[in-house]
């Protein structure tokens, strides 16, 4: 199973496994979460499967309850997503979950954690491969910057949705991210401290 949102780097990650399943013979499912948060999100929810149902990937929207949608923001969101995702695939025994989390994410998590007072193990952000109730979770785009993916959706134009609340300062991970493309000099800093505990 491939969680899809409709962004570069999941539609990316669609496109490269399903590429991969067809040469292998296997099989692959696209899950869209329509995390309600936005009145948009329906609506791109099926903009999506339509694309992906014209490139012959098989997909299923999952809607979050409203009633999980309380606070609003990045972390509930995130919360809700995980919990339908890894329900769903316990339900049909998937046990391979891939996720499109790239190098930049994983920047980004590590200052976020630091910041936090995580300790060494915190520090070394998301790993390649972890083990979620007992699914295998996969983040082949670790490597990849989203530079690189947005270049690379570019050159197999890729279909692809911009979420406007990634560009929404008042969350916190987003205000991260805009202090990282405002600080470059740091921003090299704190991607070689990270490297460092990453290799350890």
């Amino acid at each position: 199973a491939v969680a899809v949102s409709g962004g570069p780097d999941s539609m990316c990650l669609i496109y490269l496994l399903n590429n991969w399943i067809n040469e292998n013979k296997g099989k692959i499912i696209a899950l869209i979460v329509d995390h309600q948060i936005r009145k948009e999100s329906n609506n791109e929810s099926y903009l999506i499967k339509k694309y992906l149902l014209k490139n012959r990937i098989e997909s299923k929207i999952m809607k979050v309850d409203k009633k999980l949608v309380i606070k609003k923001n990045m972390n509930e969101a995130r919360e809700n997503r995980y919990k339908k995702l890894l329900r769903y695939c316990r339900s049909k025994n998937i046990f391979h979950l891939f996720l499109a989390h790239h190098f930049d994410d994983n920047i980004e998590t590590f200052l976020l954690r630091k910041l936090s007072g995580s300790n060494f193990e915190g520090l070394r952000g998301m790993q390649y491969k972890s083990i979620k109730k007992s699914i295998q979770i996969l983040r082949p785009l670790l490597s990849y910057t989203k530079k690189e993916i947005i270049k690379f959706n570019s050159d197999y134009k890729i279909f692809y949705i911009n979420d406007p609340s990634n560009l929404n300062t008042q969350y916190t991970r987003v205000a991260i991210r805009d202090f990282l493309d405002k600080n470059k000099m740091l921003t090299k800093k704190i991607k070689k401290d990270f490297e460092k505990i990453e290799n350890n």
